[in-house]
């Protein structure tokens, strides 16, 4: 789409550049694209005047499957970004809301704070899910089976911090070369979009520390839950161990007068019975206040 003020930005699947007519800028990006394939390189590079890069989203935990890549051509006048893979829609969205800006530089905008928005989204939903798990741990309510969640969330953050370390290198690339232009008294993009980008790189950076903040906060968390449950443990075998001591003495009680020696005053007595009786019902009275004083339950 050509602009009134000569600016070019097009955003368009690999299958149409490849039948189109292309445009000189568009034809590098192909090339370049053929040259350095996204699937395995991501990066920025600095190709006849123009920043070509790559960049590439993954699949939930999967860090091999790559569900959305894409590479652009960027310079002063001209920006043109090629989707090669977008199995969950992502760019497809950021492409159709990009679609209403008129200006290079708002399309340009557009684009990249789509996949920003997107980011924060999910760090805002994980960072929800982690404080209920962590209130449910503190409350008490304990569920074994967080052990496994912990370790999907662990691995779900290390594939956010791969791919969103990998963006932000991608947006430090941009702005180190135009710096080093600047110092050859020269420039690669125009002063919005140089601008644009050095505030995008502070707000990526922050993204990045947040998911490095969650995966800290996860680590904790784990903590927290083997905390909880060694105590739980802890508290149920502190039970066992008090009722197995009650009856203890029942069990020298039952030993002892179950030897039945003749001579044993009690064998014969009348009363022998409801006597050992009341005594095993006083030993577990007296061990029962016992641990109730000491506050062993």
């Amino acid at each position: 789409m050509q602009k009134d003020d000569g600016r070019d930005a097009t955003i368009l699947e690999w299958k149409e550049l490849k039948e189109k007519n292309r445009s000189r800028q568009e034809e590098l990006l192909m090339e370049s694209v053929y040259r350095l394939e996204p699937a395995y390189w991501v990066g920025v590079k600095l190709l006849e005047e123009c920043l070509y890069g790559a960049f590439c989203f993954h699949a939930g935990t999967d860090v091999k499957r790559r569900v959305a890549s894409a590479a652009f051509l960027l310079n002063e006048q001209d920006f043109h970004l090629v989707i090669l893979k977008d199995e969950n829609d992502v760019l497809h969205h950021i492409k159709n809301l990009s679609e209403n800006r008129d200006k290079m530089e708002e399309k340009l905008e557009e684009i990249f704070e789509g996949i920003l928005k997107q980011g924060q989204q999910k760090m805002e939903e994980m960072e929800k899910y982690l404080i209920d798990m962590e209130q449910e741990i503190v409350g008490g309510r304990i569920n074994r089976n967080r052990n496994r969640s912990i370790f999907e969330c662990k691995r779900l953050l290390t594939v956010w911090k791969s791919d969103y370390a990998q963006f932000l290198n991608l947006i430090e690339g941009i702005n180190g070369f135009e710096e080093k232009k600047k110092d050859r008294k020269g420039k690669i993009l125009n002063e919005q979009c140089a601008c644009y980008f050095r505030i995008y790189e502070n707000k990526l950076r922050h993204l990045n520390e947040e998911t490095q903040f969650l995966y800290e906060e996860l680590v904790h968390i784990r903590e927290a839950l083997d905390a909880a449950l060694s105590y739980e443990q802890n508290r149920i075998m502190k039970l066992f161990t008090t009722v197995t001591t009650i009856f203890m003495p029942l069990s020298l009680i039952a030993g002892w007068y179950g030897m039945n020696f003749d001579r044993m005053p009690e064998l014969h007595w009348r009363y022998g019975y409801i006597f050992v009786s009341v005594l095993s019902l006083l030993v577990v009275v007296a061990c029962f206040w016992f641990f109730r004083k000491k506050k062993l339950f």
